[in-house]
C-alpha cells in the first residue's frame, strides 16, 4: 500500500519595517491582490491573511503593518499587531530593502526575531534597483545577527526568487490539516477589502499631508437585482485642508478616486457596483480611540 502523501499547512508572518515590499510579496506568493500596495509608506494598517493552496500545502501568510517608532495611538496599535503576530506563526519571513541596507528599525525586528525563537527566512528585497553584488554585504551581515534557514534575494516587483522563497517556506512548515476552504484566498471580508480598494486610490492619487490621514468607512454594502452591489463609504480625513485635497477642484479628485476605485472592486466583486462616496473630517482620529474603533483598527 502506497504512503499517504505528506500535506503541509502553518502560519507565516511577514514582515519588516515600512515600504519594504510585504504586501508585493504577499500578493506574489498568494497568487492574488490579498492587500493594497502604495508607494506610500505605512500603507498596510490591519493583520492581513493571504492563504494558497495546493495539493501538498496550505500555507496562511499574514501580511503585517511596518514596524516602526511611533507617533500617535494608531501608529502605537499596529505596531503591536505586528509583534503579536510573531507569538503565533510556524515560521518568520523577514524582509529587508537592498536600496536602505539596515536600519534601526530593521535592528529592532532583528531583536524581535530573536525573542521570538521561530525558524525565520531572511528576503533580501529589491535586487532588481541596485546591483545584486550590493545584496552581499546584507546577506553577511545578515548571517551574522540571526541563524536564518535561508537568506535569499529577491525582486517581489518582478517575481525573482519567488518560486524558490516558496520552496523554502512550504519545506519548513510542518504537517497539519486544512484551515481554510481551497477556494479562500484572504480571511478578510469583501467589504473590507472594498474599503481598502478605495484607500489605495486615495493615496495613490493624494501627496503632501493626505496619505497617513485616510481611512475608510463602509456604510452600506447591499446586494442589488441584476447582480449589482451598491456601496456607500465615507473617506474621513483629519483636517479640512485634507478634505479639501481629496474633493478637489469641482469634485474631480474624488470623482477619480471613485472611477478607479470601482474599476478594481467590480473586477474583484465579478460584478456591477454603483459606488457613493463621501469625505468627512474627523479631527485627529488616529489619537482618539473610539474613532480607531469605528474605524476597524481597534
Amino acid at each position: 500500500m502506497a504512503d499517504k502523501k505528506t500535506f503541509k499547512s502553518g502560519f507565516v508572518a511577514i514582515i519588516g519595517r515600512p515600504n519594504v515590499g510585504k504586501s508585493t510579496v504577499l500578493n506574489r506568493l498568494v497568487g492574488e491582490k490579498v492587500a493594497i500596495v502604495t508607494q506610500k509608506p505605512e500603507t498596510t494598517r490591519n493583520k492581513i491573511q493571504g492563504i494558497l493552496t495546493r495539493d501538498d500545502a496550505q500555507v496562511v501568510f499574514i501580511d503585517t503593518p511596518g514596524i516602526h517608532k511611533p507617533t500617535n495611538l494608531l501608529g502605537k496599535q499596529i505596531t503591536q499587531v505586528a509583534k503579536d503576530v510573531l507569538i503565533e506563526v510556524d515560521l518568520i519571513v523577514f524582509i529587508l530593502d537592498v536600496t536602505k541596507g539596515i536600519t534601526s528599525e530593521d535592528m529592532i525586528i532583528f531583536n524581535l526575531v530573536k525573542a521570538a525563537k521561530k525558524p525565520a527566512i531572511l528576503l533580501i528585497n529589491k535586487i532588481d534597483l541596485r546591483s545584486k553584488s550590493l545584496a552581499l554585504p546584507l546577506i553577511e551581515e545578515g548571517a551574522r545577527l540571526y541563524d536564518f534557514r535561508d537568506i535569499i534575494p529577491t525582486s517581489a516587483a518582478n517575481g525573482d526568487n519567488m518560486d524558490a522563497l516558496l520552496k523554502k517556506v512550504i519545506e519548513y512548515l510542518p504537517e497539519g490539516p486544512k484551515y481554510f476552504p481551497d477556494s479562500q484566498f484572504t480571511d478578510k471580508t469583501e467589504q473590507f477589502m472594498v474599503g481598502e480598494m478605495i484607500r489605495e486610490k486615495a493615496l495613490e492619487l493624494t501627496h503632501e499631508e493626505v496619505p497617513h490621514s485616510v481611512a475608510v468607512l463602509i456604510e452600506e454594502f447591499t446586494e442589488r437585482p441584476k447582480k449589482l452591489v451598491y456601496i456607500r463609504a465615507v473617506i474621513y480625513v483629519e483636517r479640512h485642508s485634507q478634505k479639501k485635497i481629496l474633493v478637489g477642484h469641482k469634485g474631480q479628485m474624488l470623482k477619480s478616486i471613485g472611477e478607479s476605485a470601482r474599476r478594481d472592486i467590480q473586477k474583484f466583486l465579478n460584478r456591477h457596483a454603483y459606488l457613493e462616496l463621501w469625505v468627512k473630517v474627523h479631527e485627529n482620529w488616529r489619537k482618539d480611540p473610539n474613532a480607531l474603533k469605528m474605524l476597524g483598527y481597534a
